[in-house]
C-alpha cells in the first residue's frame, strides 16, 4: 500500500511539474502572436455564425462555453450591447453572462479567439483576455487537444504577453 501511494504521489508530482512548465514556455506565453480580432461589423451569417469584414467566419459559443471570460459580478445592459460590432442581435443579452466568445478556425487546428464586451470593445488585457488556441474546440478530439494545450497550461500561468498592435 506504502508503494502504491508513492508511485500515485510521484505521479502526480510529475504531472504538476509538466503542466507548470507548459505555462511558463514561451509557446504558451506568446500564443497571442497567431491571434486576430474580427474586423469591422461582424454580420450574421446564420444563427451564431457571422463574418467579419476580411470575409473570416467567427462562431459565438454558448455562455457555458465561455465561463472563463466573464467578469465577476453582472452587468446591466448599455443602451446597445456591443456597439457596432454586431448588425444584429439573434439571442437575448444576459447581465450574468456579457462577454461574448467569439472563435475563428484556423487552416492548422487551431482558432483565434476574441472577447467581445458589452461596450462594444474587444477584451486585450487581463486574465479574461482572450487567446489564440492550439486546439480547436470542435468534436471530440478538438476538445481534448483544447484542454491539454490552451486550458491546463492557462491554469498554471494566465499571464500571455500580448503583442504590439497589428495592422487590421
Amino acid at each position: 500500500m506504502k508503494r502504491r501511494l508513492t508511485t500515485f504521489f510521484s505521479l502526480l508530482v510529475f504531472l504538476l511539474a509538466i503542466i507548470w512548465t507548459m505555462g511558463q514556455s514561451r509557446w504558451h506565453l506568446n500564443r497571442n502572436d497567431y491571434n486576430e480580432k474580427p474586423t469591422g461589423t461582424l454580420v450574421v451569417v446564420k444563427d451564431s455564425l457571422y463574418q467579419d469584414t476580411k470575409g473570416r467566419e467567427w462562431i459565438r459559443l454558448p455562455h457555458h462555453m465561455n465561463a472563463f471570460h466573464q467578469p465577476a459580478n453582472p452587468i446591466p445592459a448599455p443602451a446597445k450591447p456591443y456597439g457596432t460590432a454586431l448588425d444584429t442581435l439573434n439571442f437575448t443579452y444576459e447581465p450574468d453572462n456579457p462577454n461574448l466568445k467569439l472563435l475563428s478556425k484556423t487552416e492548422d487546428g487551431g482558432s483565434m479567439e476574441a472577447i467581445l464586451q458589452p461596450d462594444g470593445t474587444y477584451l486585450e488585457e487581463g486574465p479574461l483576455l482572450g487567446t489564440y488556441n492550439y486546439g480547436h474546440p470542435e468534436g471530440f478530439r478538438g476538445i481534448v487537444e483544447h484542454t491539454l494545450w490552451d486550458v491546463i497550461p492557462h491554469f498554471a500561468n494566465a499571464n500571455y504577453r500580448v503583442p504590439a498592435a497589428k495592422s487590421q
